[in-house]
């Protein structure tokens, strides 16, 4: 169970990275995002087709086909939600996802698992604290607001969805194949930026797409099938910490001596977590 917990917990934490990855490449989120999803599929692609073949039924493509619908969906209207809206408001909304999964984890799960939804919502105060979306502009602040929340549900259905996905064909066939399809699906909106891609930011968005994509993505569904998806959903808020962390070192961002207190309330929600588990 602690295994689960600690690789849940990195891979979330790895995420808050890609802006490293991304920004300095100066590409469109249109254009990266079916890059990035090309080449985590390709490289996952030689360890998916090793071993034993899984049977595909009707339930397993479809569970395939849903999982490329709810992560390319997902991929899309946040970056969209972030050209929109400040990232506060962006990153706050989208973060709604660890609440719903909580809330529909026993309905859809069958499984009930105690402090998970104080947890959730503990940690999602801490992220507003530490976030400060009233400080934010009011331009395209409703717009971006609703995306964030579409893809919230978004992501909530890919956690539920994977999960049982890995479970029939395994985590790294899940990620490559349908990381291939998510990237045939969101060609069509990246023609128009291809020219714009230069070789060092193919390079940089390659390294990220390999570590913190395609390893930190089956490290992720491992750990997920291990611990639960109301588990994972408090320890993801690892995520948005790590970014904005990253934002001030990096990126000269300016944050508040409040969010030290921000901070702290969504580590204590997932050392919480981690202590009902054990």
């Amino acid at each position: 169970m602690l295994g689960g917990i600690a690789m849940v917990a990195l891979a979330a934490a790895s995420w808050g990275t890609w802006s490293l990855f991304l920004r300095p490449t100066g590409m469109a989120a249109t254009t990266s995002s079916p890059i990035m999803f090309v080449i985590m599929g390709l490289v996952l692609l030689p360890l998916a087709l090793r071993g034993p073949r899984p049977a595909w039924d009707r339930r397993t493509v479809g569970l395939l086909l849903l999982n490329t619908a709810c992560d390319a969906l997902n991929v899309v209207t946040f970056f969209g939600a972030l050209s929109m809206t400040t990232v506060s408001i962006a990153v706050i909304t989208h973060y709604a996802a660890p609440i719903l999964i909580a809330l529909a984890s026993p309905r859809i799960e069958g499984t009930r698992t105690r402090g998970t939804v104080p947890a959730a919502i503990v940690a999602l105060v801490g992220l507003v604290i530490v976030l400060e979306p009233w400080q934010a502009p009011k331009d395209g602040a409703i717009l971006g607001a609703l995306l964030g929340l579409v893809s919230a549900f978004c992501y909530m259905g890919n956690v539920f969805v994977v999960r049982r996905l890995a479970a029939r064909i395994g985590p790294v066939r899940a990620m490559s194949y349908h990381s291939l399809l998510a990237a045939v699906a969101l060609l069509p909106f990246a023609v128009s930026g291809l020219a714009t891609v230069t070789w060092s930011g193919l390079a940089l968005l390659g390294a990220g797409s390999i570590t913190i994509g395609a390893v930190s993505g089956v490290v992720f569904i491992v750990g997920l099938g291990r611990i639960g998806s109301a588990r994972t959903a408090v320890l993801t808020f690892a995520e948005p910490l790590v970014a904005v962390a990253v934002g001030v070192l990096a990126w000269g961002e300016p944050i508040r001596p409040i969010a030290a207190l921000g901070g702290a309330l969504v580590l204590a929600a997932g050392i919480h977590v981690a202590k009902q588990a054990r």
